[in-house]
């Protein structure tokens, strides 16, 4: 009897261990199959974490996931899915990998602009959904004026995003970023999507991401922050549907020995003629108004000069 359980584990063995192997022979996923509109094959990004997410439009037909940028017979694996008829919008279903075509991949009942799927190697799981736009963009932390004391952040103090018009998944801000004393977490900060801590929150992937390298972001999750090591004005400009943050420093800013920052009187430009002048929404504007403004030289530096 002892023999013939060794002999039944050592065939199982044989069947899952090649499996187990070709899970780690590959660095990218591919979409593809009916549902992918005009026979394209995209590529999913890969994720910080190690997971695969695709964001885009799909048409109804069926989705597969494969290994490889085009199929080679023998050498493609495709992500199979252990339920019969599975939707591609579901809480997490598990999948196999199988180098035969022919294996069903997943449903997709009706065309969409805005599905996301998300692939969890470490797990073999598959996690589809819909993503809408969120009605508001939030910046939490200590790293603006007012954020924070030394002992929690305010949540009333958070800062709001300006939603684009013609992309509602795309949000920005605009303003004036650094680390100051007497406040817990001095210099970090995270997004909100409501005025209070949750449930919709983005993150970077590692604690004490610097903004400025970031370029990535996930919803929920491990309670990690962005910093800010420079103190200046920055812009950012995340968007919800691709997940992704790009931050700018537009004008970074000198201490001096009271403490203040260094602004540039008008008078300091001299005759120069500014390239661009921006408000502090990052707005374009003709002339100086009065108010803070940041300029852009025509050597490319950026200025902080004020009107009074």
């Amino acid at each position: 009897m002892i023999m013939r359980n060794l002999v039944i584990l050592f065939s199982l063995l044989s069947i899952l261990l090649p499996q187990v192997a070709s899970a780690q022979n590959f660095e990218s996923l591919w979409a593809t199959g009916s549902a992918v509109p005009d026979g394209q094959t995209i590529e999913l990004t890969k994720r910080p974490d190690g997971q695969y997410r695709f964001a885009g439009a799909l048409v109804s037909g069926e989705l597969k996931v494969m290994t490889t940028e085009t199929f080679e017979k023998g050498v493609t694996q495709f992500l199979k899915p252990q339920l019969v008829d599975s939707y591609l919008i579901n809480k997490g279903i598990t999948y196999q990998y199988t180098k035969d075509e022919t294996q069903p991949g997943w449903v997709v009942s009706f065309s969409e602009d805005a599905y996301s799927f998300l692939v969890d190697p470490a797990n073999r799981k598959l996690t589809g959904e819909l993503v809408f736009p969120w009605n508001e963009m939030l910046i939490a932390g200590s790293a603006f004026e007012g954020g924070a004391n030394d002992v929690e952040w305010s949540r009333d103090a958070m800062l709001s995003f300006e939603q684009d018009r013609d992309n509602p998944y795309v949000f920005t801000w605009t303003g004036e970023l650094g680390v100051y004393n007497d406040v817990i977490e001095p210099g970090r900060f995270k997004l909100e999507g409501q005025m209070t801590w949750g449930p919709r929150e983005f993150h970077p992937y590692q604690q004490d991401e610097d903004i400025l390298q970031s370029t990535q972001m996930r919803k929920g999750g491990a309670d990690t922050k962005w910093r800010v090591s420079q103190h200046g004005v920055y812009r950012i400009v995340v968007d919800v549907f691709q997940e992704t943050f790009h931050a700018e420093l537009l004008s970074g800013t000198r201490s001096v020995n009271d403490g203040s920052t260094e602004i540039e009187s008008v008078d300091a430009l001299d005759n120069t003629v500014p390239s661009v002048i921006y408000d502090l929404n990052g707005q374009i504007h003709r002339s100086l108004r009065k108010g803070l403004n940041l300029v852009r030289m025509p050597d490319g530096q950026v200025r902080k000069v004020i009107v009074r």
